[in-house]
């Protein structure tokens, strides 16, 4: 069973002018990151639900968790919502959605995840705190966990590795809030999305593995980030229990070579990369099944 845990799905009112839905919403930093720029074109992709369905057909995708995205306004928030809340009911059986709020929202974001929550959304995610205006210690913020943590629900957080090339879309939130986060709350079930920006590799540290217990890694956007043996790698370092599929659709995460979304490459890049067929079970769909009880 393959499932993909990281995408982001949007209704044909926003492929139809991106921009336009920005300023009307009031939402720059998503417009940030799906604007052409002189240098490089913008490499989101947009797709239909039903262009979704046929693609994870093709590919071999069973189902699919839809990520939110890090809005700055909680009203943007539960319009996603409302999104993923109508389409897993409408394909219950392949669509999966996490929920996304402002914490700055206070009581209302609390609201707002129960709400979710109780109609099917599967956790809360993909967050970012530096695009939606806090740090991880911020107190409205670590209400949202706590309520997490009581619901039984998992927390994905964008997370950029510290060094390499700038690109739109690279926080600034350091590793160690990260680790700071999942040593406070050891009962949080926390994916950490991107390879978690390398800080798997921290696990070879002593006393550190087991700080990051209940932390998973998914593998969102990984061709645009590192090189093929970053699977094996880090296989080798935290096990391929920790690992979750995921490929960022419809981001073009070829996009020298691919300018329509899709599963198929990622998926043969995942396959070929040298682990072996148990690992690939665990890292293409078990490990995901299990966290969200599938």
């Amino acid at each position: 069973m393959i499932i993909d845990a990281h995408i982001h799905m949007y209704p044909p009112e926003v492929h139809r002018d991106p921009m336009g839905w920005a300023r009307g919403a009031d939402e720059p930093y998503w417009a940030l990151l799906i604007t052409d720029r002189p240098d490089r074109p913008s490499i989101q992709g947009w797709a239909t639900v039903e262009q979704l369905l046929s693609d994870m057909d093709r590919a071999g995708v069973e189902r699919v968790v839809m990520q939110g995205m890090y809005w700055q306004h909680l009203e943007t928030c539960v319009v996603q919502n409302n999104w993923y809340i109508e389409w897993c009911s409408q394909y219950p059986d392949r669509l999966m959605g996490f929920a996304v709020v402002q914490p700055r929202a206070g009581d209302r974001a609390l609201d707002e995840v129960r709400r979710a929550v109780d109609a099917g959304l599967r956790g809360l995610g993909e967050m970012l705190p530096y695009a939606q205006g806090y740090d991880i210690r911020n107190p409205d913020f670590l209400r949202v966990v706590e309520l997490l943590i009581e619901l039984k629900v998992p927390l994905c957080l964008h997370v950029s590795e510290p060094v390499g090339h700038v690109y739109p879309g690279k926080s600034t939130t350091p590793l160690e809030d990260y680790y700071w986060l999942a040593t406070e709350y050891p009962e949080l079930k926390l994916i950490l999305a991107h390879w978690g920006g390398l800080l798997p590799f921290y696990e070879l540290m002593k006393g550190v593995r087991k700080q990051l217990m209940n932390v998973y890694y998914d593998t969102a956007a990984t061709p645009l980030l590192y090189h093929q043996d970053v699977y094996q790698s880090v296989v080798n370092v935290v096990g391929p229990e920790k690992i979750l599929y995921g490929s960022d659709y419809p981001l073009l995460i070829y996009p020298s070579q691919e300018r329509a979304p899709g599963f198929s490459r990622l998926l043969d890049e995942i396959r070929g990369s040298g682990l072996s067929p148990d690992e690939l079970d665990l890292v293409l769909g078990g490990n995901v099944a299990r966290l969200l009880g599938v």
